[in-house]
């Protein structure tokens, strides 16, 4: 017995054109999934690229940072080790408080000191020296290291007669020698009419033969 098929045909290639539609469909779905999940894939290597990138950079800011601060620490230790030689050298070769209670007597009460700089300085090798001193009178033998203390004064005296008798008092004392006045000057202090000096000398704490 022949069957006989009641289905035309345009309905026939209508649920043909269907399927094929709900193929397309169905890949062009999967397709956008595969496109959203790499978005979303990638998106997050650049953002865990971007958090290394980040993080590398606050390394480094870190590290300059710390370099910074070791560069002005190790610094700073240098000149705080100078310093502490320079005090262990005054320490063991001079009183500093003796040296600047024995300037303020010698200026008296009529002098503005304004500078008071203390140096060292190599001491010569000439076997003499014309006005050198004893070691503060109390020293029996010369000392060890090769230095010795230069001091520089400057301020204000009420006039060149009083520079001149402060040269004769510095002169005078068994603290120092080699007495070199630098300048002496008129200057104005307000409405007063001063002299304005400056003088260089040696500590006499050491021999030379």
């Amino acid at each position: 017995m022949k069957e006989i098929d009641f289905l035309p045909d345009w309905y026939k290639q209508g649920r043909v054109q269907q399927k094929k539609h709900r193929e397309f469909y169905v890949a062009l779905g999967l397709i956008l999934f595969i496109m959203t999940v790499w978005s979303v894939f990638a998106n997050g290597r650049v953002v865990a690229a971007r958090a290394r990138n980040t993080s590398l950079q606050n390394a480094r800011l870190i590290q300059a940072r710390f370099e910074e601060e070791y560069t002005a620490v190790e610094k700073e230790r240098q000149e705080l080790k100078a310093k502490e030689a320079l005090l262990k050298s005054i320490e063991s070769r001079i009183a500093v408080s003796d040296v600047i209670a024995e300037i303020t007597y010698l200026l008296g009460d009529k002098i503005v000191l304004k500078k008071l700089e203390i140096r060292t300085e190599p001491l010569e090798k000439s076997s003499t020296q014309t006005g050198a001193k004893t070691a503060l009178k109390t020293a029996s033998s010369p000392f060890s290291k090769d230095e010795r203390f230069k001091v520089i004064l400057g301020g204000f005296a009420p006039d060149a007669a009083e520079v001149a008798e402060i040269l004769n008092r510095l002169e005078q004392s068994d603290y120092f020698f080699r007495i070199v006045p630098g300048f002496s000057r008129n200057a104005n202090v307000g409405e007063y009419q001063v002299s304005e000096f400056e003088i260089s000398l040696y500590i006499a704490n050491y021999k030379q033969n």
